[in-house]
């Protein structure tokens, strides 16, 4: 293996046990909500007539959380056909630990793994590490930025792989519009030498009662290097049911 690849390995090493190590905090408020949480979400199309078609989309979030840790997993799938031929396949898996630095400052660890059938890649995975702050935290927003690096290995459809050092930032944005309506922007910049992903994610919730709420939303998903027959930018709308795990 070569040097190039050693040196972001080692880095990303040193890291992670930084974060390991780090000296426990006193005791304090890390959230409002210590313990589990976390979501499940379902949604489904069916059409039928001239053109047969469906599509269902899954997603789930768990977290734990502690006054010095927070641990969050996130799931998802969606599948589509039309006629009986499949027209959309997408898996996606992400896990992400925090470890608290002060009110608002953490240090944190991320691995994300995606497989989209249509998308010109067999699969991209990438691990990065790096430090977040809460910028806004208020009843009714809250705001915040995450930057740090990591390595990213894709392969495409035909089997060729890459592997490169990537500069990962993160945004994320929640304002509570009412007691019942929840606006939540999520954003997501993988950027290497050879590639560049980015994921927007524009969500509205609109609770219904202790456990059940309507999710909409619009995911805008870029890579700037793809084959030559694929499109560059998909975009993806979608209504969920969502039952909250814990309450």
């Amino acid at each position: 293996m070569s040097l190039k690849r050693i040196a972001p390995l080692h880095c990303i090493s040193l890291g992670l046990a930084g974060l390991l190590l780090a000296p426990p905090l006193a005791a304090q408020e890390w959230s409002e909500h210590v313990g589990w949480s976390g979501d499940a979400a379902l949604g489904a199309t069916l059409n039928t007539g001239n053109t047969e078609s469906e599509s269902l989309n899954a997603r789930a979030r768990l977290r734990h959380q502690t006054q010095q840790w927070r641990h969050t997993l996130r799931l998802e799938a969606r599948t589509g056909s039309e006629d009986d031929e499949t027209t959309e396949e997408r898996y996606l898996g992400a896990f992400q630990s925090d470890r608290r630095l002060s009110q608002r400052a953490y240090l944190f660890a991320a691995l994300r793994a995606e497989k989209d059938r249509f998308s010109g890649y067999d699969y991209q995975r990438a691990l990065s590490a790096g430090y977040g702050r809460q910028v806004l935290d208020t009843p009714r927003l809250q705001l915040s930025l995450e930057g740090g690096a990591g390595l990213r290995q894709d392969q495409l459809e035909d089997r060729s792989a890459e592997e490169e050092v990537i500069l990962r930032g993160a945004a994320a944005l929640a304002l509570e519009v009412s007691d019942t309506t929840r606006f939540s922007e999520d954003l997501l910049v993988q950027s290497g030498e050879d590639n560049t992903e980015i994921e927007a994610v524009s969500a509205l919730q609109l609770r219904i009662n202790d456990r059940f709420s309507t999710r909409l939303s619009y995911t805008v998903q870029h890579n700037t290097e793809v084959p030559a027959d694929r499109e560059h930018t998909d975009t993806i709308t979608a209504v969920n049911l969502v039952y909250d795990l814990w309450r």
